[in-house]
């Protein structure tokens, strides 16, 4: 059984509204779109007489014994589940930037609500007495919702492998079960089965991420080129020898970071080449300090470039960020617009 639940687990990781009428005005839940509420779990059934999918199968018996059991004693909402797996299905969008942000999301559950509760049952707290699972700021519909597009994406990533009929059927044979020990009763792979095509599944899911993250590197690559190359015809942006780009917004004074050691405190905001903040030091209210050899190489050399008291716009080539490998939100060969003031220079000797 512990095979079965970390095969599970493998495929898992992988991958303010209103509504109206003539009569009524209701408010929509916000973490439920209308595209979930519109969402026919219907819709999806396996023709009679079907050959089965025994992969798709699996990996809808696999997310539904996630739900059934890995999840049963939050008390998620199984429908709601499913409707927001499907939903993401049906878009049939992959965002590395959507993917970081449920994940990191996603922690933060489990910092703040799930892990002190583990604590305090473990410490012999009564049952009566734990801290709830879930409250006004982290609420069951938006747990349901990371989760639902968490494995939704799996989904949308081996879309041209898997009958989507079958991963319902399979996810709705797995929560029809009302016990663990009579789990195999009521699917239609014995064990041995579904632990042999929950590997074909992982290979699966392993070479389609494989293929996606060579598709993003081309993309990105080519995009990030083109956009860099545009940046580069604009009045007052300057060019390294090793490719960054920068621009002096405001003159510093004439004390500035030569060392890779120096350290210095800056107020920052970064943005992707679409425009979106990926973080901020302004959003945090705090500006922040480090050495210039504890960051991406495009900040090491730019902040050598502008005096204390100045502000830089920096547009730096994925060669001197994160190259192929990304980082959270910022996808594979990424070039990066960062605008950064100098507040101190402060020389480790």
């Amino acid at each position: 059984m512990r095979k079965l639940f970390f095969a599970m687990g493998v495929v898992a990781l992988s991958v303010a509204a209103v509504s109206c009428n003539s009569e009524t005005k209701a408010e929509r839940n916000p973490f439920i779109p209308e595209s979930v509420e519109n969402i026919n779990i219907d819709n999806y059934k396996v023709a009679e007489g079907a050959e089965m999918d025994s992969v798709a199968y699996t990996l809808g018996a696999n997310m539904g014994l996630q739900a059934n059991f890995g999840l049963s004693e939050l008390e998620i909402d199984s429908e709601l589940l499913m409707k927001f797996i499907l939903d993401t299905y049906e878009k049939g969008v992959l965002d590395n930037s959507d993917t970081a942000k449920d994940q990191q999301r996603i922690s933060e559950f489990q910092y703040e609500q799930f892990y002190p509760r583990m604590m305090a049952q473990y410490n012999g707290t009564p049952v009566e007495e734990l801290p709830a699972f879930f409250n006004d700021e982290y609420t069951k519909e938006e747990f349901t919702g990371l989760n639902g597009r968490m494995m939704g994406r799996t989904l949308v990533l081996l879309k041209e492998d898997i009958d989507a009929n079958w991963v319902v059927a399979g996810m709705l044979d797995a929560l029809a079960i009302e016990s663990q020990e009579t789990m195999f009763d009521g699917l239609r792979l014995t064990e041995e089965q579904l632990m042999e095509q929950s590997g074909a599944l992982s290979t699966i899911v392993m070479q389609r991420g494989e293929e996606l993250q060579a598709r993003l590197l081309a993309e990105n690559s080519a995009a990030s080129a083109k956009w860099l190359a545009e940046i580069e015809q604009m009045e007052g942006v300057q060019k390294t020898e090793s490719g960054l780009l920068y621009r002096i917004d405001r003159e510093g004074s004439d004390v500035k970071a030569t060392a890779d050691t120096d350290v210095v405190e800056v107020n920052y905001e970064g943005k992707l080449r679409t425009g979106e903040v990926f973080d901020s030091s302004y959003e945090r209210g705090e500006s922040i300090s480090f050495p210039l050899n504890g960051v991406i190489e495009g900040w090491t050399e730019g902040m050598k470039l502008v005096g204390e008291g100045g502000q830089i716009t920096l547009w730096i080539p994925s060669e001197l960020a994160y190259k192929e490998a990304g980082n959270g939100s910022i996808g594979p060969n990424e070039a990066l617009e960062f605008k950064v003031e100098l507040i101190k220079v402060n020389p480790e000797n």
